[in-house]
């Protein structure tokens, strides 16, 4: 049974490690547990609205992009030209410029609308991580925030884009953190392209210690209902299985178990232990990076009042004057946000910013170092270190010309912030999405899929395999290594 996990991590890992490659590849959500079919806009369907014009907008999130009126009553696809898949469709931010221009920052990358043939045309960003997570227009110029950059685009049927050079905090240690570094070590994302295709490798490596594994155990029984010469011929393939059972074991014991501990703390329980130390980046690897924001930037806001960019980023929130300031600040005041990422960040008017993520749904007056609940009314809690969920999972934002109408429960969808105010009714096109492979990966390696059956005792489930894994290896190799320090003696002899 061990080994039947051990051939599911080792083959969703390999997907996981490949995201763009598996895009195209879609799952119906009917072929898997009911939990994961989309119900009253939950699962992060939407992650945002778009104003257009008095009485069309655009839903945009997960399920890609959806135009519908002012009532939010009828639907209409608005997805042609983007790639196959529906990963391909992931939409972080949209944006329609002062001169009508409308923006998309996907997964992969940043869209343009091309009004004249109906569809979305993609545009050339510079850098290696085309994820764009946040567009904005300030003082006549449009930002596009990737996870390692923000770009000025410039006016123009070929726009052209440059970088803006971003402040570093003050103080600024250079140290990463634990958590990033298990990542990247578990992934093989730390050496690049090389390091994805060896972890892969030892994802083959698992799946064929498994398979011979089952062949060494199952294959006795077998043998001994068939005849004599088929029998032989069956010990004899099973004496090479484990030959190379144990050779493949005891040559690749290392990096097995490098790959086994690292993933078994990038999940509660044990990740909250780590999820607050800083270590000093592996010199040479993709951690050793001259950009102090690689992989840091989330979202911002532009704060005309005091001319400046609020940053969310994965070390907290940050004051940025850029092109002005050396340093950028953090505030002392914050509101929490969960280890999984900031999913709302608008501004509300008179210095009031409406901060939301699965920690729950805030105001925060940056000057005024107040952060209010909105759900409850009442002043923020502190947030438990290491918890990646509040009381409300908060994945997005229903905007009006007045602020936030609703907002969307990652579990229980759409929720009403206006009294009064409906529901509305979740449509058969966008309800019967599919889910991407890479999704489907991610919930099967997290082991999340098995809540169906464990209920909140899944989270022991990453930890305990991973024990279990450790200790198969271990003994596995102690066995190998008397049996051969035995063979040895006798050579001697």
């Amino acid at each position: 049974m061990i080994g039947v996990f051990l051939i599911l991590f080792s083959v969703s890992g390999i997907i996981l490690n490949h995201r763009q490659f598996f895009s195209p590849v879609n799952v119906s959500r009917k072929l898997l547990p009911p939990v994961y079919r989309y119900n009253n806009w939950n699962l992060a369907a939407v992650k945002g609205n778009l104003r257009l014009e008095e009485n069309l907008y655009l839903l945009y999130g997960n399920t890609g992009i959806w135009a519908t009126d002012s009532a939010f009553s009828r639907f209409t696809d608005f997805n042609r030209g983007f790639n196959r898949g529906i990963d391909q469709r992931k939409v972080f931010t949209m944006l329609q410029t002062s001169d009508k221009k409308l923006l998309a920052g996907t997964l992969f990358g940043l869209w343009q609308y091309d009004r004249m043939n109906s569809r979305w045309v993609k545009l050339s960003l510079p850098g290696k991580n085309p994820r764009v997570v946040k567009l904005a227009e300030y003082q006549g110029l449009i930002y596009i925030m990737t996870r390692d950059h923000i770009y000025l685009m410039s006016p123009g049927e070929r726009p052209e884009f440059r970088l803006l050079p971003l402040p570093v905090p003050e103080g600024a240690d250079g140290k990463v953190g634990l958590f990033i570094t298990l990542w990247v070590l578990h992934s093989g994302e730390m050496l690049g392209i090389a390091g994805k295709l060896l972890v892969d490798l030892v994802g083959f490596l698992l799946i064929f210690i498994s398979l011979s594994g089952f062949y060494y155990t199952l294959l006795p029984k077998f043998a001994k209902r068939t005849s004599q010469n088929l029998r032989q011929k069956l010990q004899r393939a099973n004496r090479t299985a484990i030959k190379w059972h144990n050779l493949t074991g005891v040559y690749a014991i290392l990096i097995l178990v490098i790959t086994v501990v690292s993933g078994m703390f990038l999940r509660p329980p044990l990740l909250i232990p780590i999820s607050g130390t800083r270590v000093v980046p592996v010199p040479g690897t993709i951690l050793d990076n001259t950009n102090h924001w690689h992989d840091k930037l989330r979202d911002f806001v532009a704060d005309s009042v005091n001319n400046r960019l609020i940053l969310s980023t994965s070390e907290g929130f940050f004051a940025a004057g850029p092109g002005q300031d050396k340093y950028c600040r953090p505030f002392r005041v914050q509101p929490p946000v969960s280890v999984m990422g900031i999913s709302v960040f608008e501004p509300l008017g008179d210095g009031t910013l409406l901060v939301g993520s699965f920690s729950g749904l805030f105001r925060w007056n940056p000057e005024k170092e107040t952060v209010t609940d909105v759900i409850t009314g009442r002043k923020a809690e502190p947030e438990i270190q290491g918890n990646p969920f509040g009381a409300t999972a908060v994945s997005g934002i229903i905007m009006n010309s007045n602020g936030p109408q609703a907002f969307l429960d990652y579990d229980g969808g759409w929720v009403p912030l206006i009294y009064g105010s409906k529901v509305p009714e979740m449509p058969e096109d966008i309800r019967k999405s599919p889910m991407s492979l890479w999704n489907v990966g991610l919930e099967v390696h997290t082991g999340r899929i098995f809540s169906v059956f464990l209920g909140n005792l899944y989270i022991l489930y990453l930890p305990l395999m991973g024990l279990t894994t450790l200790l198969i290896l271990i003994t596995g190799f102690l066995m190998w290594y008397r049996t051969f320090k035995r063979k040895k003696n006798k050579l001697k002899t």
